[in-house]
């Protein structure tokens, strides 16, 4: 059996990775037709044992389009795995408010929108109808951008009446002005207000760069000095779309006390922050 490596850097108790999928095995779960070919290898029991390599205790899987909007994938990690666990869902427009109340007794806590993964603009009536339809719940939504795409949807934010966190580091890309551009504006001024909150997460596909990838880091420390309570962070397990050269999780993990050096900091980041959004 291969050896996992350690972590040099040691997560507090009751640390939370915001954002990792479940895919699989297609046996079980099928993958819908348009991702079949494409779709990663990351089963719940895989996941489990990536957890226990790094040392932490909660986790919230957002639901991957792989298995369309068939949640069971999710819902049978959930119930099986060995620690505390959330969720975030993909949904039609049409689903009824009987079957979310359902999916907020199983834990589910918000639903995702990502134009980058659905090869399309947002639909903002629809958005804004579902925002309005799971505030009773207490839920969020998530909101995947891509190369500075949060710019087109600022009006978008500005109208949403729920909590909504921006997905791996809200899209802006560090390569072109860094926290000069308006797309890093934005987010600063959305989670400086209290607004909206930004998940640290993939960071090897926000980077240009090699390990560490400085550059994200640096956007990290950024989002992390100007809102240290509305920052979050996740792994992005099993990295669907990098393929063989994903940094394992390990490195991730230790590249956490180079934006957030302080233990209350790191704490937020990993402990306070996620309970107080997803309730733990």
């Amino acid at each position: 059996m291969t050896q996992q490596p350690t972590p040099k850097f040691t997560p507090p108790a009751g640390a939370c990775d915001c954002h990792v999928h479940v895919y699989g095995p297609p046996s079980r779960f099928p993958f819908v037709e348009s991702h079949r070919e494409r779709s990663p290898d990351g089963p719940a029991s895989a996941l489990e044992t990536m957890h226990k390599s790094i040392g932490v205790e909660r986790c919230v899987i957002v639901h991957p389009p792989d298995h369309g909007t068939d949640l069971a994938v999710i819902i049978d990690a959930m119930q099986k795995g060995g620690r505390e666990y959330r969720a975030v869902a993909l949904v039609e427009p049409t689903i009824t408010d009987e079957r979310l109340e359902e999916l907020d007794g199983l834990g589910f806590r918000g639903i995702r929108y990502s134009p980058t993964l659905d090869g399309g603009t947002l639909d903002r009536p629809a958005v804004l109808e579902m925002a309005r339809r799971i505030e009773p719940l207490g839920w969020h939504l998530l909101l995947h951008f891509k190369d500075n795409a949060v710019v087109e949807y600022a009006d978008l934010l500005e109208a949403i009446p729920v909590p909504f966190i921006l997905d791996h580091f809200g899209g802006v890309d560090p390569a072109t002005g860094g926290t000069a551009q308006d797309s890093f504006r934005i987010v600063a001024d959305h989670i400086s207000m209290g607004r909206g909150w930004i998940k640290t997460s993939a960071i090897e596909k926000i980077s240009h760069q090699s390990y560490p990838f400085k550059d994200a880091v640096e956007l990290a420390a950024a989002f992390v000095d100007l809102a240290p309570d509305r920052v979050i962070w996740g792994t992005d397990w099993p990295h669907p779309g990098v393929g063989k050269q994903a940094t394992d999780d390990v490195d991730l993990l230790d590249l956490i006390p180079l934006y957030a050096p302080d233990a209350e900091t790191r704490h937020k980041i990993l402990v306070d922050n996620p309970a107080r959004l997803y309730g733990f």
